[in-house]
């Protein structure tokens, strides 16, 4: 991951990423055991780890070796048989989504400031267990997110001879909440167009804060909404990134956006691009590639749900757990800033507020060193690059199917890029995150506060992008990004959003800075 973490993140977010990776692959026969997270000199670096990987009691024999391939054969050709992903999908809509949206209403609407010091720390520890679940829960559904749109593309590029990434034309509007406009906005956005005094009031000028309380409490739909979203973080996934409850000027903003924005633009491009690409497909496949656009179609959307409606509110929860640790901790002396109180560990906090702990100036330094290592940056890969993974087309089918479809979307879609920049000092090359081209004002994103300073129609030109993004989107021209391949979050709300996004380009935040004009092509 291209930024530097706080030290309370990389205690808490690997274990729930790694036992979430751990069962996704189990469950549809993976032969890899998980992709694995660990921390080196602040960093976040992930490992994939084959099922074959030496234990304790050293290297498996070829006949155990044997017996798991077919093992997890047999579970890879259920998986697709019985559409695996359908079962996942429902898990997800009627049990998980629910109860994780129940639980951070439920943790958003402590007072916290009317809590007890020993009340604030047991509320800690809810968060903080709240935050391994909800690691582990985006991750569980990783599989169910991702095969089948990853086989989709693998299939109709061997039907037509063409580039996989030419499938993701046809998802256009099936991430409806990587959009402009999603659907959990609905009741908000209906109710403000019912009401003129409400829609003046969205697009009027002044406090954005005093505005959007108005709205609130007058409009029961959108402090529904409000109440939703207000404890996500705006940018990345850690908790030093700030909230939307903390810039209302975000969440209005958004609404007025919305209001008159056409959701039905995105699927019916998607409908036109899936008809042309069918023609190019067999006509013996056609059947076969239909049912497959279904299935992608489908699970799409938990793509970025996962995030949303999991880790990326928890986070902004424990955010406010431990700013109120900070707040306390100024009144006392201990802190010099409540925003120091991030730098620290959960159980770190919880000894500053009994009196104890790092001291201040430990706190201010730590943030120092964060923040300079973000800057400095860190290699790509530890070690030499990794080594290519074995052909599939030596596997069994299934488990080809399942590793091609798989690989492709995890290590190209997602975590892909260039592997050196390319370009001279006039262009920076990368891979088409969506198509398009616009000219505009770069907007060079190192730190929090660049974001918010983005002004409408301007370029953003970041290291990553990630779901909590979603949240300025109305605002965006276009995209660029070190990071990330054609699957990767800010190419989802690129094809969503109808701008232009290039991704993957290794070093475009070196070469680009804010106020340079420029062409995404």
């Amino acid at each position: 991951m291209p930024v530097a973490t706080s030290r309370a993140m990389r205690d808490i977010y690997p274990e729930g990423f790694n036992r979430g990776f751990t069962e996704t692959f189990a469950r549809y026969g993976m032969l890899l055991d998980r992709l694995a997270m660990g921390e080196a000199n602040g960093f976040i670096y992930h490992q994939p780890q084959p099922f074959d990987m030496p234990g304790p009691d050293g290297p498996m024999s070829e006949e155990e070796i044997g017996a798991e391939i077919g093992r997890r054969m047999a579970i890879a050709e259920d998986a697709f048989a019985n559409k695996l992903w359908r079962q996942d999908l429902q898990l997800w809509d009627e049990v998980c989504k629910p109860e994780a949206i129940a639980r951070h209403l439920a943790l958003s609407d402590v007072e916290l400031e009317s809590l007890s010091d020993a009340e604030l720390v047991g509320h800690l520890g809810e968060v903080v267990e709240h935050n391994l679940a909800m690691a582990y829960q985006h991750h569980r559904f990783n599989m169910a997110a991702l095969v089948p749109v990853g086989d989709l593309a693998i299939q109709t590029s061997g039907w037509t001879g063409g580039p996989p990434t030419a499938v993701f034309d046809l998802l256009d509007g099936y991430s409806p909440i990587s959009g402009i406009a999603p659907p959990e906005m609905s009741d908000a956005l209906e109710a403000i167009r019912a009401d003129a005094d409400a829609r003046r009031l969205v697009k009027a000028p002044g406090d954005a804060g005093a505005r959007l309380d108005q709205l609130r409490s007058t409009l029961p739909a959108v402090d529904a909404y409000v109440r939703l979203v207000d404890s996500r973080i705006i940018d990345g996934f850690d908790f030093v990134a700030t909230t939307l409850r903390e810039h209302p000027e975000i969440i209005l903003n958004k609404l007025a956006t919305a209001l008159d924005e056409d959701p039905g633009v995105a699927l019916r491009r998607a409908d036109e691009a899936a008809a042309e690409l069918r023609t190019q497909v067999p006509e013996e496949h056609r059947d076969a590639f239909d049912e497959l656009v279904v299935e992608a179609r489908l699970v799409y959307r938990l793509r970025d749900e996962r995030g949303l409606y999991s880790d990326i509110p928890a986070m902004g929860l424990l955010r406010f757990a431990m700013l109120e640790i900070g707040r306390r901790a100024v009144e006392r002396g201990s802190a010099d800033q409540a925003e120091h109180l991030l730098e620290a560990t959960p159980d770190e906090a919880i000894a500053i507020l009994g009196g104890g702990g790092p001291s201040a100036d430990e706190l201010a330094q730590w943030g120092e060193e964060r923040r300079a290592l973000t800057a400095e940056g860190a290699p790509r890969h530890l070690g030499p690059p990794p080594p290519a993974p074995p052909p599939v087309d030596q596997l069994p089918p299934a488990l080809g199917r399942l590793m091609a479809a798989a690989g492709f979307i995890i290590m190209d879609g997602i975590l892909g890029e260039l592997d050196q920049a390319a370009g001279d000092d006039s262009v920076v090359v990368g891979m088409s995150g969506n198509g398009g081209m616009v000219e505009g004002v770069a907007r060079r994103i190192d730190e929090i506060d660049d974001l918010l300073d983005l002004e409408e129609g301007e370029i953003v030109v970041a290291a990553s992008t990630g779901e909590a993004f979603n949240s300025i989107l109305h605002m965006v021209g276009g995209i660029v990004t070190d990071h990330g391949g054609f699957l990767c979050h800010a190419a989802i709300v690129a094809r969503e959003s109808g701008f232009p996004a290039v991704v993957g380009t290794v070093d475009g935040t070196s070469r680009i800075s804010t106020g340079d004009r420029i062409r995404v092509n």
